[in-house]
């Protein structure tokens, strides 16, 4: 099997890594929606660190410390702020909407982190970037429409997009710190950083959790790490602008498990609305992609630090 994917193209694998990121992603989704109702988003999100941590631990005591070291103690503080924010804002919206209608309000995220980009980093704003922004705007306005009561936005879609937009901040906080830290470090800190952040305000409002809500808990964490480390891959052997399109097949995996679990479908306008969406994200400039074929975790230092493109926007919020 290994042999067979090293005779493909490193595009080709690029796009089949994020491809199986994306549903390893919905993977995480439906974990978190199985999770019994009446256990608070707060402690999903500590019951996860505290079994994630555990496992880095061990991997931890098995590798040494090295991996783990920082330079920017304060950017990891911030960046796990963001990150579990972003999980606690889409593990609430999970609660009120379907998979794949979470997922659909995702998409904007791509979008936002551009315009971050522009905000903090000063990059061009250019007629595109204007062009592709409003038509998002519009997609998520027209997944929106059936659902608002007047112009009252429910809590569920709102947690969405605070959602992404809170991912937004959070890669482009990851785009300066891969240049000091290592990527386990990186995914070592945040589930710290959440322990220390959820475990109290869940301890205020715990609720007996069995076997299963642990279980589901421990593999959103699974899921999510497998996530991350798909997409790692993927971005490592092919242009971000080949790979990014594949994203978005994170909507039909989404109406897959709707269907399987929660016996579930979105309304059709949500397609309508994720089109104009993923159309938006193809208007983008697709330059400055991540260079392929980087040898291993480590060399991730290399990479530039310059703002993200959409096309290098594809990690999900969910991890």
């Amino acid at each position: 099997m290994t042999r067979t994917l090293a005779r493909l193209s490193g595009n080709l694998r690029g796009v089949l890594w994020m491809t199986a990121a994306m549903a390893s992603g919905v993977c995480v989704d439906v974990c978190a929606k199985l999770v019994a109702a009446e256990i608070p988003t707060a402690q999903i999100l500590a019951m996860r660190a505290i079994l994630t941590v555990v496992v880095f631990v061990v991997i931890v005591m098995c590798i040494g410390t090295r991996h783990v070291r920082t330079r920017r103690p304060m950017a990891h503080i911030a960046r796990g702020v963001l990150w579990y924010g972003s999980l606690f804002c889409v593990f609430f919206a999970l609660r009120q909407m379907s998979i794949s209608e979470v997922n659909a309000y995702l998409f904007i995220e791509a979008l936002l982190t551009v315009m971050l980009a522009v905000v903090f980093f000063g990059e061009k704003l250019t007629g595109r970037k204007i062009a592709a922004t409003l038509l998002g705007l519009v997609g998520v306005w027209v997944m929106c429409v059936p659902k608002m009561n007047g112009f009252g936005v429910p809590l569920g879609i709102a947690a969405a997009l605070v959602g992404a937009f809170c991912f937004s901040a959070q890669t482009l906080f990851a785009k300066i710190m891969v240049r000091t830290e290592t990527n386990f470090s990186m995914l070592f800190w945040p589930q710290l950083i959440a322990v220390v952040i959820w475990l109290p305000v869940a301890i205020i409002m715990w609720k007996p959790a069995g076997f299963a809500d642990w279980a589901f808990s421990g593999g959103a964490g699974f899921f999510a790490m497998s996530t991350n480390y798909m997409v790692l891959r993927a971005v490592r052997v092919a242009d971000a602008s080949v790979i990014s399109p594949a994203a978005y097949t994170a909507l039909p995996f989404s109406i897959a498990m709707d269907l399987i679990f929660f016996d579930m479908l979105p309304m059709p306008i949500v397609f309508v609305g994720a089109g104009l969406v993923v159309f938006a994200v193809t208007l983008l400039d697709f330059k400055g992609g991540v260079k392929p074929a980087i040898a291993d975790a480590d060399d991730a230092k290399s990479l530039t630090a310059k703002a993200p493109s959409a096309g290098d926007c594809t990690a999900d919020a969910r991890v």
